[in-house]
């Protein structure tokens, strides 16, 4: 019986915690300081094929070894957004045929977003751009083994002011490659 008391002491308190700070979870301020709910629900998702081998190849793919190239070139999201525009796939297929011919070469996508949201909101988004962008690398014939993604969220901003000319190249994904 004390067993059951004392678990029972720890857990709800716990629980209690855990449900308290799932409340405002994502909130965002938007530009005129107004807060916003933002249901990461309604995102719209992409049609993603999982891969068995997705998680295992890809938690190898890291380092500050990766570089840009000239030649592979950044896509742009809009606000709050990880879907491909058609700009953005015309962009990747350029990408994608250059890795493809390029056999020695890793690559790396990163999610990037702007400073509006929290931090681990930001860091999901930057996620799911990534994942977005090497999904698709995937769909056009790039193996899945010499590709990774990272989030940085927030955290490399490419610019510093508050419009939207600059939120919009924040918010981005980046191709990098390693040669072998």
């Amino acid at each position: 019986m004390k067993k059951h008391t004392l678990l029972l002491a720890f857990a709800l308190p716990l629980l209690a915690f855990t449900l308290s700070s799932c409340g405002n979870k994502n909130k965002k301020t938007g530009q005129a300081g107004q807060d916003m709910i933002t249901d990461t629900a309604t995102i719209p998702g992409l049609d993603i094929k999982e891969s068995s081998d997705t998680l295992s190849s890809e938690g190898e793919i890291r380092g500050a070894e990766f570089l840009s190239q000239a030649t592979v070139k950044t896509i742009n999201f809009d606000y709050d957004r990880y879907e491909l525009s058609e700009e953005s796939r015309a962009t990747l297929q350029a990408n994608a045929a250059l890795i493809k011919v390029r056999r020695d070469w890793t690559a790396l996508v990163e999610g990037h977003c702007d400073e509006r949201g929290t931090i681990e909101y930001n860091l999901a988004l930057g996620q799911k751009r990534a994942k977005s962008v090497r999904d698709y690398y995937v769909r056009l014939g790039v193996p899945e083994s010499v590709m990774g993604t990272i989030s940085y969220g927030e955290e490399k901003p490419l610019c510093t002011e508050d419009t939207e000319a600059c939120w919009l190249q924040n918010r981005r994904a980046e191709t990098k490659i390693r040669g072998k």
